[in-house]
């Protein structure tokens, strides 16, 4: 049983040793390359409605609802 406990041991000090000597993976964050968010969002827009014309004609017309839906008109009201 003494053997475990040494062997043990001894892995517990290589871990050890390898996170002193080994960098650690280092995580970037992306920013998107477009600075207009605007931009952007009509691109995903464009997107979605180039998909959108590959489904069946009752389900598009269902979406093109939608996304004309939620355009913003500049006619904000307080609920």
């Amino acid at each position: 049983m003494r053997w475990f406990w040494r062997l043990l041991t001894l892995l517990v000090l290589l871990v050890f040793l390898r996170t002193l000597f080994v960098p650690q993976p280092m995580a970037f964050i992306a920013w998107p390359e477009e600075n207009n968010w605007a931009l952007k969002i009509q691109g995903d827009i464009r997107q979605m409605q180039k998909i959108t014309q590959d489904l069946p004609a009752s389900i598009e017309v269902e979406v093109r609802r939608l996304l004309n839906e939620f355009q913003p008109s500049g006619a904000g009201k307080e609920v």
